[in-house]
Parts: C-alpha cells; sequence; structure tokens
C-alpha cells in the first residue's frame, strides 16, 4: 500500500489530548490576592453602621446645624410651643388628609361611608362627631366588639394608632374626618391626646359600652 493509499487518514485531525500544562502562576497569585483583600475587607466592615442598600432613610433624617439665623428663629418660636403637645412644629406640617388616606381609608373608604356590614361609615358617626375626648380614646386607643353607629350595628375590631401617630397627627387626622363629608365638628388640638395620654396611660382596646360610661352618651 503506498503513500496515496493513506491521504483520507492524513487529513484527520489528530486525536484531543487531555492538557497537562498547570495554571500560570500569575493566576493563582491574583486569586489569591483578591480572597486576602475580600476577607479583610468584610473583618474591617464589621460594626460599623451600612453605607450601602437602603440607607436612604437615614441620610434624609440628617439635618443641617442651624445657623444663627435658625437659632434666633428657634428661640423666637420656642416659647409658644408646649413640650408635651406633640411638637408645635410637628402640629403644624401634620396633613390630616395624607394621613387618613394612608391609614384609615382602606376600611373606612376615600368617602367616609365605610363597608356595610364590615366597617361603619364616618360620615354623620355620632362617636365621631361628639365630644374629642370619645374620638381620640377610639383611635388612640384602638375599639373592639359591637358598636351602632347611624343606625346600623357593627362588629369587629379597630387597631389603635397610639404608637404609629404623633399627637400632633392624630389629631390631625381625626379633624380632618370631623370636618369632611357633611360632618362639620370642631377641630381637635393636640394637647387633647396628650391629656388622654396622661389620664388613660397605655391601655388596651375600649368597648362602647366603656366608652358610654367614662365619657358618656356620643
Amino acid at each position: 500500500m503506498n503513500q496515496h493509499d493513506h491521504r483520507a487518514q492524513y487529513r484527520e485531525a489528530p486525536e484531543p489530548e487531555e492538557g497537562t500544562r498547570a495554571t500560570p502562576k500569575i493566576v493563582l497569585a491574583w486569586i489569591a490576592i483578591l480572597i486576602v483583600w475580600g476577607a479583610g475587607y468584610y473583618t474591617w466592615q464589621i460594626g460599623k453602621p451600612m453605607l450601602g442598600g437602603d440607607s436612604r432613610s437615614a441620610v434624609a433624617a440628617v439635618q443641617q446645624e442651624p445657623g444663627p439665623a435658625d437659632d434666633a428663629e428657634a428661640s423666637g418660636s420656642a416659647s409658644s410651643e408646649s413640650p408635651d403637645s406633640g411638637g408645635g412644629a410637628a402640629a403644624a406640617k401634620a396633613d390630616g388628609a395624607a394621613i387618613y388616606s394612608a391609614q384609615c381609608s382602606a376600611c373606612h373608604q376615600a368617602n367616609g361611608q365605610g363597608v356595610p356590614g364590615a366597617f361603619p361609615p364616618l360620615a354623620s358617626s355620632e362617636w365621631l362627631l361628639a365630644d374629642a375626648a370619645i374620638p381620640v380614646a377610639i383611635v388612640h386607643d384602638g375599639l373592639q366588639g359591637e358598636i351602632q353607629v347611624a343606625g346600623n350595628t357593627f362588629q369587629g375590631v379597630m387597631p389603635k394608632f397610639g404608637g404609629t401617630l404623633s399627637d400632633a397627627e392624630l389629631a390631625a387626622v381625626l379633624s380632618y374626618a370631623r370636618s369632611e363629608w357633611g360632618n362639620s365638628a370642631g377641630e381637635i388640638d393636640p394637647a387633647t391626646v396628650t391629656e388622654h395620654k396622661e389620664r388613660f396611660g397605655d391601655r388596651g382596646d375600649w368597648s362602647a359600652e366603656e366608652l358610654k360610661e367614662v365619657f358618656g352618651e356620643p
């Protein structure tokens, strides 16, 4: 058999073989450097506040130090604020409509009509339009059990907002509800909320009967 008889074999590529070449030392060195750097960086950051991720709240809370003009303005307004009133500045900034939309509208609805059989209406509610002490007690401490509202009976739980809203915010949202949807009751001062806390402390839910016994008929 001559050389031409093997021409097909000559056209075939050689069989692949497993390489035996070691990983370059420079690559191994860089891997070692990165591991050491990563471990060192992690150890260095232990116990330190997070500087990445969702740290926007902490950044937003930082306030600029007041200058001389700000100091003078603050001292002029401090005498008119009560330290237990929930903060005079907070009272001025509290938006009752926004608080209602965020905290109350899911149950009592944006129009104040509530949900029949589930959540009582706030429009024309005798409990809301009664003496300010009654709605403050309900919203601050919560309400549980059967209650008659506008001629209809409701059974459920009203969560407490005393730990969620400041005195000024609670007063603002109640004042908003007492003046919307045809309601015409007076505004509620943050001091009323403060007085309620001082009188009753951190208590549990009220019942309709307890409210009547303590504050009278709405």
